[in-house]
């Protein structure tokens, strides 16, 4: 099984140097840094972790159209590629926080379509004349120096926006929130469809659901760790009765409405009741969190599901008085130990 594991970068620079350098020793195939919008630059993280590892692809998870035109970003990936040695892959999606900027995420497939479009012209060392509904470049080219090829990953839970995935990308990381079969195969049917309709094999896309990853040898801090998380994820859709009941589905949502911050952040609080209202069922349901051992027959389940690559987002083990820097170290060494048997998966 191939691995993505993605850091947010919420820790000093220094320290997100170390777990880039811990998920880079655990032989993992992609490294990939949080985009948030008033989080440590992704860029600049980005060109940091390039120049300290050695093998380890390195990409956003995932940046955004809104923010940066196209012809920057090219120009941005084919710096860092000569940085990395050519390990870059470009993930982008229609970003994270930039509605509180005063965005309008309107049309974001043919926004990301256009953008995809003509960042492959330029890092392809092809002319860039382009002229769309959302990006106009005249006749440009980066110096052939540093043109190459970088991947290119598109991270959604939109059908339009999974459809376009499916003509144009290399990968697609589907952010389902249940981690079952029927959550997921509906992500697997829109983008082999799209794929089906451009003549695409099946084999050119590949399918990765992103999954939350919290690992502890003390399962119930693990689990513990992430009650927000599952109580932000099994509310956020409409409510669905195979899930939980009703008075729960409003309770929950309720509560996580009242938490100080996004389930990431260092120190974030939550009324006490979410730890009662969130039980080891619904955490199963939504994340991979508990020991090694339990872990690993989780990846396992999703390889039995017909995916052979997965996409992790790490979250910190939770303590009082310890840094989230160190609780997403632990999480990172339990992933690191069990590392070869997920590969062989």
């Amino acid at each position: 099984m191939k691995v993505e594991i993605e850091l947010t970068p919420v820790s000093s620079t220094a320290e997100t140097l170390e777990l880039a350098q811990i998920v880079d020793q655990s032989g993992a195939d992609r490294l990939g840094i949080s985009d948030v919008v008033l989080f440590r630059d992704v860029y600049t993280t980005m060109a940091i972790c390039a120049e300290h590892t050695h093998r380890v692809m390195i990409g956003p998870l995932v940046t955004n159209p809104y923010l940066r035109h196209p012809v920057s970003v090219a120009a941005s990936f084919a710096t860092l590629n000569e940085i990395s040695n050519k390990r870059m892959f470009l993930g982008i999606g229609v970003g994270s926080g930039i509605s509180q900027l005063g965005y309008v995420k309107s049309k974001p497939a043919e926004v990301l379509e256009e953008f995809i479009l003509t960042f492959k012209a330029l890092l392809n060392g092809n002319s860039a004349a382009f002229s769309g509904n959302y990006f106009s470049v005249g006749d440009l080219g980066l110096p052939k120096d540093i043109v190459g090829e970088v991947p290119i990953i598109v991270g959604s839970r939109s059908e339009r926006v999974c459809k376009m995935a499916g003509r144009l990308a290399d990968e697609v990381v589907v952010g389902t929130r249940e981690i079952s079969d029927h959550a997921l195969s509906k992500y697997v049917s829109w983008i082999h469809g799209a794929s089906d309709e451009v003549g695409r094999s099946h084999n050119d896309v590949t399918i990765s659901p992103r999954v939350t990853v919290c690992i502890s040898k003390d399962r119930d801090i693990a689990l513990k760790s992430v009650v927000l998380y599952t109580a932000h994820y099994s509310t956020l859709g409409d409510y669905d009765e195979s899930i939980m009941e009703k008075w729960r589905y409003d309770s929950i949502k309720r509560s996580a409405s009242l938490a100080s911050g996004w389930y990431f952040q260092p120190d974030v609080t939550y009324p006490d009741d979410l730890n009662e209202l969130v039980g080891p069922e619904l955490i199963d349901l939504f994340t991979i969190a508990g020991t090694p051992s339990e872990c690993l027959e989780k990846f396992r389940s999703l390889k039995e599901m017909g995916f052979g690559s997965v996409s992790m987002n790490i979250a910190a083990i939770r303590r009082p008085g310890t840094s989230i820097y160190s609780g997403t170290k632990e999480t990172l060494m339990g992933l690191k130990g069990i590392m070869p048997d997920i590969l062989a998966i």
